[in-house]
């Protein structure tokens, strides 16, 4: 049990040590579920594609709790299928909160990767990669957006382009790549799609290509786009840079192009209002009635960062320019969710102070009350659905009572842990007996071995504060209990004084003399609790009894030998003894 409560003591204290520390990084996704902010994937600083430039860790922040944007504590989502983690950039990636999965789509890959033949996911519940019974049949691209339609379990993607780290190795369009033009739509549910499109028969990991109305003619191709589903079925496209007799050219933000995921028909919109400059690579994110919009580069030099904040009102279709007070260094290939009353952005590339450029290490905050980027990131008003933690257990008054007990039983373990442990520390810093000589192990030694042996002649040891007596007669008036005494036995009584001690204390002794012709060494006898130890030798043929020097040899008298004695014998006739020959 103390091991247990060492064990977890220390656990804890390991957990609270394992925050990671924060890694610049970019063109990586970013998805809240399970009270956790993770990103996945992308690069550092490196702009290639080996294997070294890649990122391969999955890491979350606890947002059901105040998280500092200074000091955020990252955790590693560690897995035993931590290897089945695929490492991409420029990928995308959507959380089906139904069957709590985190889905990755294309994405640049390593140089010498191929495609998976399954596509890998990552479970929420089991917090575990793993590949999928998805079969990845469509051609991988990257620069590409992707939704999901929640009702009917479908990935929606649309655009992006290909080369030769997304394409099985193959080069294509002669080393140009190649653009996507329709929305393909993967069946991630097959259950939830045919219970929806009841004329459907598909499978899991089906590619349905749409086959309404064709993309139109301005984003066909489009790359560096994002992509918000309204309502579950308004995909509407913001943004993006298509090639035109060979260059980029970037699409407006005063007409946007809106895909119907269920008629399979496009619309464009029109917007008024503050119209946001043309950029790519920004990231857009949807939180009610309005669309938000922050950073993205100008991709006709690459070298023009945004870090301003848009609104779009989807009823009005208009947009505002929003204050940016404490606003981080302009950025692109980053990410931003909406998450309550917060806007959450991660990472980014970005200039350094230093001229250089990379990745951004830090996650930001931008409070759309207040309407300024903040410090602190707090929980408080965001609700389970949007923390995605409405399927945990919830507290009650029964939890709360079992809780307690836990915790009772936790602390009572606790101290009788730190009891034991103080017991044990003081208990070895007492002084410890001293241990037996040598001589005196060989003497106890004998004395053990020679128990077994039998006795002959008895030489009486008394101790200085004790004296024996010898009687001739028998004892009378003792009133304790009779002891039966074998032949050739002899009880030594001091005078009247020790005889009524003995009385009173009813000391009972009972010595035993077998065949004296059986030689032997020493032996042992041990009487009651209140009678001290004899040893005896054999001495010789004859018996001898020896008492203490002060004896004097005139004041010898014989002892005649009792066979037995009862409670009413009494003491007459007792004599002060000195020594007994025989």
């Amino acid at each position: 049990m103390l091991a247990i409560v060492l064990g977890v003591l220390l656990h804890a204290i390991w957990a609270a040590g394992k925050f990671l520390p924060k890694t610049p990084r970019y063109q990586h996704t970013m998805e809240i579920f399970d009270g956790q902010m993770c990103v996945f994937g992308g690069k550092s600083v490196s702009t290639t594609v080996n294997i070294d430039d890649f990122l391969l860790d999955y890491r979350c922040v606890d947002i059901t709790k105040t998280v500092e944007q200074a000091h955020p504590k990252w955790k590693l989502q560690n897995s035993a299928s931590q290897f089945a983690m695929p490492p991409l950039a420029q990928h995308t990636t959507v959380y089906d909160r139904v069957n709590h999965v985190i889905v990755p789509f294309g994405g640049q890959s390593p140089n010498g990767f191929s495609k998976a033949i399954n596509l890998a996911v990552y479970c929420s519940m089991f917090q575990a990669w793993g590949a999928s019974n998805v079969l990845d049949r469509d051609i991988r691209r990257y620069v590409h957006t992707s939704v999901l339609q929640e009702k009917t379990g479908d990935m929606i993607i649309f655009g992006g382009a290909s080369d030769p780290t997304t394409a099985d190795g193959q080069d294509l369009n002669a080393g140009n790549g190649e653009r996507w033009f329709d929305v393909n739509r993967l069946v991630l549910d097959d259950a939830r799609h045919n219970a929806y499109n009841t004329s459907s028969n598909a499978t899991l990991g089906s590619i349905l290509k749409d086959d309404g109305q064709g993309t139109p003619d301005v984003i066909r191709g489009v790359i560096h786009h994002s992509s918000v589903l309204l309502n579950d079925t308004l995909m509407v496209v913001l943004g993006g840079d298509v090639y035109v007799n060979g260059s980029a050219v970037m699409q407006p933000f005063d007409l946007l192009h809106i895909y119907n995921v269920d008629t399979m028909k496009w619309h464009a919109q029109k917007c008024t209002g503050d119209i946001p400059p043309l950029r790519c690579a920004f990231s857009a994110s949807q939180h009610e009635r309005h669309i938000y919009m922050f950073g993205g580069v100008n991709v006709n030099d690459w070298t023009t960062f945004f870090n301003d904040l848009y609104e779009l009102d989807t009823q009005t279709w208009t947009w505002r320019k929003m204050p940016t007070p404490n606003a981080p260094a302009p950025r692109y290939a980053h990410q931003m969710k909406t998450l309550g009353n917060y806007l959450i952005v991660t990472h980014g590339f970005i200039y350094y102070k230093d001229g250089k450029n990379g990745g951004d290490e830090d996650i930001y905050f931008y409070d759309l009350q207040k309407e300024t980027f903040v410090t602190r990131y707090s929980p408080s008003g965001i609700s389970k659905r949007e923390l995605d933690i409405e399927w945990r257990v919830q507290r009650t008054g029964a939890t709360d009572a079992v809780s307690a007990v836990c915790l009772l039983l936790v602390v009572l373990i606790a101290l009788i842990a730190v009891y034991y442990l103080l017991s044990m520390l003081f208990s070895r810093s007492r002084p410890r007996p001293r241990r037996q000589s040598r001589g005196e192990g060989i003497l106890s030694f004998v004395e053990s071995y020679t128990e077994t042996l039998r006795p002959s002649t008895y030489h009486a040891r008394a101790s200085q504060d004790t004296t024996m007596f010898a009687t001739e007669t028998k004892l009378a008036g003792l009133n304790a209990r009779s002891h039966s005494m074998s032949e050739g036995t002899t009880t030594i009584i001091e005078n009247e004084q020790q005889t009524n001690a003995l009385r009173e204390s009813k000391r009972h002794a009972r010595i035993l003399d077998e065949d004296a012709a059986t030689p032997y060494v020493s032996r042992k006898l041990t009487l009651s609790a209140r009678i001290p130890t004899y040893s005896s030798r054999k001495n010789s043929a004859h018996q001898t009894v020896h008492f203490t020097p002060s004896i004097q040899s005139e004041d010898i008298i014989e002892l005649n030998t009792l066979s037995s004695h009862s409670d009413d014998d009494s003491l007459d006739g007792i004599k002060s003894p000195l020594a007994v020959t025989n």
